[in-house]
């Protein structure tokens, strides 16, 4: 009988997504009682082919979308097709520990209908999976971090599942929690569930653009939320982040273009401290972008 169904989506993350399943592959828990579930949205990089010739000791299902259709929408197709009754949520470029079901599972057992958040280490290189100090931990006050997160599955089906009309980036995953937490269900964080969220060093001026272009998302995303549950405390967790107030030094560093030649000095002479500073700053710009876009229609 299968007792925990591992859902993953995945797009475009060859690179790391063999590793992240080898991981989940070599779990103390039996084999026969687990399944990993893989939804690939759409990718493009030869993540098919490399799914097809894994050999797997539990049981491994390859779901594929034909196009690329949101984080959303794949994860609620991975919870339908789930088996068992508990769903364990992690992403591809996440490296677990060799009991990281187990640990799950077991808070399932101790607590009654409870939302289990694992411990989440930031990495940079892959020497530093297993050595818990050697990383940074990711610190996230979601209730529903689906990097590392279980719950029930039948309690996910009566919540509604994630809202597939937040396509865009960001705060599907803390909307389905305030659903849960609505509904009752208490937040357990158990610290031996870790999981290792390994990032690669991208920031460049070639992805600089994507950074924009996800904040703006992000944005859009939190003022659809807020719309939907107009609460006070929702209205703060969106649109009232204190640093926001420095967002007109982003759009000034994106916009102006002694702004952009301070932003390419630091790059340029590895001010690691400086160039990371003004980044941030141009995400809260776009982040305000697509809140302010969705907030001044009415409807």
């Amino acid at each position: 009988m299968i007792e925990a169904s591992v859902v993953i989506p995945s797009y475009n993350r060859k690179w790391i997504l063999k590793k992240a399943l080898e991981a989940l592959f070599n779990q103390t828990y039996p084999v026969d009682k687990y399944e990993i579930i893989l939804v690939d949205d759409g990718s493009t990089d030869g993540t098919e082919k490399m799914m097809r010739s894994l050999s797997s000791p539990c049981r491994l299902r390859y779901l594929r979308n034909k196009k690329r259709i949101g984080a959303p929408k794949t994860r609620n197709r991975g919870i339908r097709e789930a088996k068992a009754e508990i769903i364990i949520f992690t992403d591809s470029d996440v490296i677990v520990v060799p009991d990281f079901i187990e640990q799950h599972l077991s808070y399932h057992r101790k607590y009654k209908d409870v939302i289990v958040n694992g411990e989440l280490i930031q990495i940079s290189s892959l020497e530093q999976v297993g050595k818990k100090r050697k990383g940074i931990l990711d610190i996230s006050f979601s209730p529903f971090d689906t990097a590392n997160v279980s719950v029930k599955r039948d309690l996910l089906l009566e919540v509604g599942l994630f809202d597939e009309t937040l396509s865009a980036y960001g705060w599907q995953d803390i909307e389905l929690g305030y659903r849960l937490i609505k509904r009752g269900l208490k937040k357990k964080k158990n610290r031996k569930a870790i999981g290792y969220h390994y990032k690669r060093n991208e920031k460049s001026f070639n992805s600089l653009s994507f950074l924009c272009e996800k904040e703006k998302m992000r944005g859009i995303s939190g003022a659809l939320f807020y719309k939907k549950h107009p609460e006070f405390r929702i209205k703060v967790a969106t649109q009232y982040n204190p640093l926001f107030t420095f967002a007109f030094i982003g759009k000034w560093i994106e916009k102006r273009e002694s702004g952009r030649k301070i932003l390419e000095f630091s790059k340029r002479h590895k001010i690691g401290w400086l160039y990371n500073l003004l980044v941030k700053l141009i995400g809260y710009h776009y982040y305000i972008q697509g809140l302010r876009e969705i907030m001044k229609n009415k409807k």
